[in-house]
């Protein structure tokens, strides 16, 4: 018993690992230079490497306590908030220019992918409608119409199928992938919300449509920070962007060529699952995507790994680089599923 209370804790305590990009985040934004860089270094060289070195950490041990994890979900509000406000002053103040300016794009980027939208994400799972407007607001933040809708009502119910915009084929490549998952997600999104408001006997296209409204929004925000300075817009847009292609890049790799007929229960084996440290606890379990997907409303400090879902080569930040060289993605994934088919197939022969 003392040895699982030891193990409760610690994984509690692991999950202080979200707050560091956000924290490296600020630092680059305020101290400007090189040190822009310093959550893009932090991602693609620390994480990255150590992701390749460390093993995976299968244990199942539970949180039975949720007052710190849920303070690390909290604690993403303001410290994206604080990584977009800093990067949008550098920019003002000419503290950010240049290779700095880039840097800190970013780095607040891999700030508002990995803790903001994650966060999110784990936030518009949960039942109180507090938390999803929290959540709600943390995607606005990344000009992001469609997650919310089409994540909840699309992507949970037809995920792995070729219904779900957001679960790659076998053979499609990330860049096929990125452009056909947002513009199917958004049109999807945007058709769900039409439908809604008819059968209310409301205008389907108007501003209670989501989709909608938050897209006039996100266009008069950045409308605003150009009337200021041209800059600005473009700190903003290219901070969003890049934290939206990370969430479509998380999306690529967590189905990816993995399938499901529509009438079949969603098991294990249809999302892909790493045990990587990192990829773990700096973004709240996300990637025991498995059991997400078999149990929604589970917070993500109760995930747990599953024995017969297929296992990623590398973690999450580890498999950025080689997702962006197709060739190299399916050498190294391909042979996986095949063997994971294989293995699958002789356990029910």
């Amino acid at each position: 018993m003392s040895n699982l209370l030891i193990n409760n804790r610690a994984r509690s305590w692991a999950y202080a690992l979200t707050l560091v990009p956000g924290l490296m985040t600020l630092w680059g934004n305020t101290m400007g230079g090189a040190w822009a860089w310093s959550n893009v270094v932090f991602v693609l060289g620390v994480v990255n490497s150590l992701e390749w070195i460390m093993g995976q950490r299968r244990n199942n041990e539970s949180v039975s306590e949720s007052a710190l994890p849920d303070l690390y979900v909290i604690l993403a509000l303001p410290m994206v908030i604080a990584g977009i406000l800093t990067l949008l002053w550098g920019t003002y103040t000419r503290a950010l220019e240049g290779s700095a300016l880039l840097g800190a794009i970013l780095s607040t980027g891999f700030s508002s992918g990995s803790m903001g939208i994650v966060a999110a994400h784990e936030m518009i799972h949960r039942k109180e409608t507090t938390w999803k407007r929290a959540g709600d607001f943390l995607l606005f933040l990344v000009m992001n119409a469609y997650f919310a809708i089409d994540h909840l009502r699309v992507h949970h119910r037809h995920v792995a199928t070729p219904l779900d915009h957001a679960s790659a084929r076998y053979g499609e490549h990330f860049y096929a992938f990125l452009i056909r998952s947002i513009r199917g997600q958004f049109m999807q999104s945007l058709q769900l919300e039409a439908e809604r408001l008819q059968k209310s006997g409301k205008s389907p296209y108007g501003l209670s449509n989501a989709m909608v409204r938050n897209t006039l929004l996100h266009i008069l925000l950045a409308l605003g920070l150009a009337l200021i300075h041209p800059i600005l817009a473009l700190a903003f847009v290219g901070q969003a962007l890049f934290a939206d292609v990370l969430l479509e890049y998380t999306n690529y790799i967590e189905h990816y060529g993995l399938e499901r007929s529509e009438n079949e229960r969603v098991r294990a084996h249809h999302s892909w699952q790493s045990d990587k440290p990192f990829s773990r606890f700096m973004l709240y379990d996300l990637s025991r995507h498995a059991d997400h997907h078999m149990y929604g409303g589970k917070p993500y400090y109760q995930l747990k790994t599953h024995e017969d879902g297929p296992t990623l080569p590398g973690g999450y930040a580890g498999l950025i680089f080689p997702v962006l060289i197709p060739p190299l993605w399916f050498t190294m994934i391909h042979p996986k599923i095949k063997a994971f088919h294989a293995q699958r197939q002789g356990l029910t022969a």
